[in-house]
């Protein structure tokens, strides 16, 4: 049997708190993110949070692929553009060029 994937209410918070205060949240922050159902429902409940606290924020997850390894982060779009976003995964994940 699959176990049901599920966000606590702490990861919520966090991630919301991180989108607002740096625009972004990545799996180096919450390491369960590297888990792609786990990433796709956090990104939900992260927006959901935004919502809850009358937020119009808008938050995107996307995967990059580096030589090292594949990366996921969800950002602001209207704060980061995607180059910005990768550069920025990159760089908290510690990969090099």
């Amino acid at each position: 049997m699959v176990k049901a994937v599920t966000v606590s209410r702490n990861q919520k918070i966090s991630g919301a708190n991180a989108i607002m205060d740096q625009g972004y949240i990545t799996e180096r922050d919450i390491p369960d993110m590297m888990q792609r159902e786990f990433a796709d429902k956090f990104v939900l409940e992260v927006q959901d949070e935004l919502q809850l606290r009358s937020l119009d924020v808008p938050v995107a997850l996307q995967t990059f692929n580096y030589y090292m390894g594949t990366g996921w982060i969800i950002y602001n779009p209207s704060r980061l553009q995607e180059d910005d976003a990768k550069e920025t995964l990159r760089l908290a994940l510690g990969y090099r060029k």
